[in-house]
């Protein structure tokens, strides 16, 4: 690929730095304005990760539908390789699945002919994510094993974090919750390790949804606010949707269902507002189940059957299924 021309080649080395220490914020800031077609495709590539990393994937997935094709005509080698496997995280975020999985599997095609460990890895962490969506956790579980001596031979805890983190929601789903734990702990050793805050908070609001599953609210409720303002502090919005959704079920626990409500509607409507099309379905779960509990019949049924058809635009049979046949369940009240 064509070196950047000196006027991007700063900014780019400045971003690069920032990218290193995890700072997106600092990414996004220092990019913003400077990004547009003429840019040079290294440029475009930093900026559309930093949009990734902070839940804007619509503009992620904007900029790299641009972008990989002028690397793939630029021959830039690894940087092609990231940005399909960038694309593909897009895709997955707005539960655009086959459109995910095409592109992980290209990226995990091309670097196993290239030798790229990194993108290999990622690929294949990427794709036991869907099998997982798709309610095959075991088969995710294979994926996740294949990715980490991948990361461990070219040292990189990050992508450990990720990895242990997923293992851990697989673990979760087949409800061995000590094996899940026992993966969130790694997870968070690896996020300090690669001074991440961001993985960091993910895997805390993951022992925080565990917490929860083992009866102990209080302790899941304290880890999940932790979780919120830990992703606020590094505008990742998604996440803190995420973590809210958790608050409000260890409320509802709790015996607070007005203050349940609350977190589940600021959780649906951040997903909602950056296009994540799991944690909303989550979270519209969670609050129809809330809602009915208080009587709510018609709001509960729109939010289960929004629920439903966001679990079926990704892939998630069995959970649509389940959701599907609870909202049939539902006994309109007496007016």
């Amino acid at each position: 690929m064509v070196e950047p021309a000196p006027e991007f080649a700063g900014l780019l080395a400045a971003a690069r730095a920032h990218a290193a220490h995890g700072d997106w914020v600092a990414v996004r800031d220092s990019l913003q304005g400077r990004v547009d077609t003429a840019a040079h495709p290294a440029v475009r590539l930093l900026s559309a990760e930093a949009e990734l990393r902070l839940g804007n994937f619509r503009g992620a997935r904007d900029m790299l539908e641009h972008t990989v094709p002028a690397l793939e005509r630029g021959r830039a080698g690894p940087s092609v390789l990231q940005a399909i496997n960038m694309l593909g995280a897009a895709y997955f975020e707005l539960g655009e699945l086959p459109q995910a999985e095409a592109a992980f599997s290209r990226a995990l095609e091309l670097a196993h002919a290239a030798s790229a460990e990194l993108v290999m890895a990622r690929a294949t962490n990427n794709l036991g994510l869907i099998a997982n969506i798709r309610g095959s956790p075991v088969e995710a579980l294979a994926r996740y094993r294949l990715a980490v001596p991948l990361y461990q031979r070219i040292g990189h805890p990050r992508g450990l974090a990720e990895s242990f983190h997923n293992m851990a929601i697989s673990f979760r789903d087949l409800r061995q919750l000590d094996e899940a734990d026992s993966h969130e702990r790694r997870a968070i050793e690896f996020a300090r390790e690669g001074e991440s805050p961001q993985l960091l908070a993910m895997a805390r609001a993951g022992r925080a949804e565990l917490s929860l599953l083992r009866g102990e609210p209080h302790v899941a409720e304290a880890e999940a606010r932790r979780a919120v303002e830990d992703y606020g502090a590094v505008d990742d919005p998604v996440g803190q949707a995420d973590a809210l959704r958790v608050v409000g079920l260890a409320r509802l626990a709790l015996g607070a269902p007005k203050d349940a409500m609350a977190a589940l509607d600021q959780s649906v409507e951040l997903a909602s507002a950056h296009g994540s099309a799991l944690v909303e379905a989550e979270g519209r779960r969670a609050r129809a189940e809330l809602l009915a509990a208080a009587g709510r019949i018609g709001q509960a049924r729109a939010d289960a059957e929004t629920a439903a058809d966001l679990y079926r635009r990704i892939g998630a049979e069995t959970e649509r299924a389940a959701v599907t046949a609870w909202c049939k369940g539902l006994t309109d009240s007496p007016s």
